[in-house]
């Protein structure tokens, strides 16, 4: 019996422990964010568009109120050209013209539907798709509250594509593939199409999260905690700005 309460009391020291530890980095996390805040300010408006790419910057653990980040240059490009085929600037425009004009909504929005009406697929038929979309289902319920009537206003993962245009144009500037002008025509672009796709923020992460969940067949797991803390906490970009652009902001 008493090796059993060493072993309990090491075991709860243990996850004591670890608590404390990552709430340390998450304060040191924020303290780096608001030092790179600080040190590279933009205006309100400027912020109000970036504020469409949130949910892949705060992923990143960067900051989705500036345009620079912690990666290194080279480390950026390498992902650029790893995971997006981006390697020029001609690379760089044709996937921000993909992702605006097209991008995986023109794919998989049919199948979101599908989804959403109760239809069953095989995974020789979708992938991981259907299953991915359920447990998203379940995590959002479960982790930020939503009802299943929150699903209903959204017809579309198009905030998949927007937010991801958000961060590849920022990436991009970065990295010498855009001029600080054309990035920030891309991210106007997507934020006024967020704009009107979207009647609220809780509306813009549910479609991100099914479009990480069908057409990434991805986890949503991952991004959960970006999302509480966009949606839940009173500092956040997006419970400083409105999702509705009521006119194009001079960028």
């Amino acid at each position: 019996m008493k090796i059993v309460g060493i072993i309990i009391a090491v075991v709860v020291l243990l996850i004591v422990g670890l608590i404390i530890a990552s709430k340390r980095i998450v304060k040191n996390a924020k303290k780096s964010q608001l030092e790179m805040e600080a040190a590279n300010p933009l205006p309100k408006e400027k912020q109000h568009l970036l504020a469409y790419g949130a949910n892949i910057a705060l992923y990143r653990s960067e900051s989705p109120r500036i345009l620079p980040v912690k990666v290194d240059h080279e480390t950026l490009k390498e992902g650029l050209s790893s995971f997006w085929d981006v390697s020029n600037p001609e690379e760089a425009v044709a996937t921000l013209e993909w992702l605006l004009m097209e991008g995986h909504r023109a794919r998989y929005d049919e199948l979101f539907m599908a989804l959403k009406a109760g239809q069953t697929f095989t995974e020789e038929e979708v992938g991981k798709s259907q299953k991915c979309y359920e447990s998203a289902q379940e995590v959002m319920i479960k982790q930020l509250s939503f009802a299943k009537s929150d699903y209903d206003r959204v017809d579309t993962i198009a905030a998949w594509d927007f937010d991801r245009a958000v961060n590849i144009a920022r990436w991009s500037y970065i990295v010498g593939y855009l001029s600080e002008e054309q990035a920030w025509g891309y991210i106007a672009r997507a934020a006024d199409a967020g704009s009107h796709f979207f009647q609220s923020w809780n509306d813009y992460f549910i479609s991100f999260a099914f479009g990480r969940a069908i057409a990434y067949e991805g986890d949503i797991y991952d991004i959960i905690w970006s999302g509480k803390e966009l949606l839940k906490e009173d500092g956040s970009i997006w419970n400083e700005f409105s999702i509705n652009r009521t006119a194009v902001q001079k960028v």
